[in-house]
C-alpha cells in the first residue's frame, strides 16, 4: 500500500505542486497520467491501490525508488 505522506514528503522537497506533477505525467514519455485530484487523493490517503504503472510513473516522478513510497 503506498504512503500518502510519503509522496507529499518527496513531491514537496522537489518544490512540485499537485498541478506540476499532473503536468509532468503528461509527457509523452510516461504511459500514464496522474490528474492533481487522483494526486491529491493518494496523499490524503482516499485511494489506495493505484496501479502499478501510476506508481513506477510517481517514483520516476519524485525522483526515488517504489520501495520509498510502500508503507512498512
Amino acid at each position: 500500500m503506498l504512503d500518502g505522506k510519503k509522496i507529499r514528503e518527496y513531491r514537496l522537497k522537489l518544490g512540485y505542486t499537485a498541478s506540476d506533477v499532473e503536468k509532468l505525467t503528461q509527457n509523452t514519455q510516461y504511459p500514464t497520467c496522474i490528474s492533481k485530484s487522483y494526486l491529491e487523493e493518494l496523499e490524503r490517503g482516499d485511494k489506495k491501490n493505484p496501479s502499478f504503472q501510476k506508481v513506477v510513473v510517481l517514483a520516476n516522478i519524485l525522483c526515488c525508488k517504489l520501495d520509498d513510497l510502500v508503507v512498512h
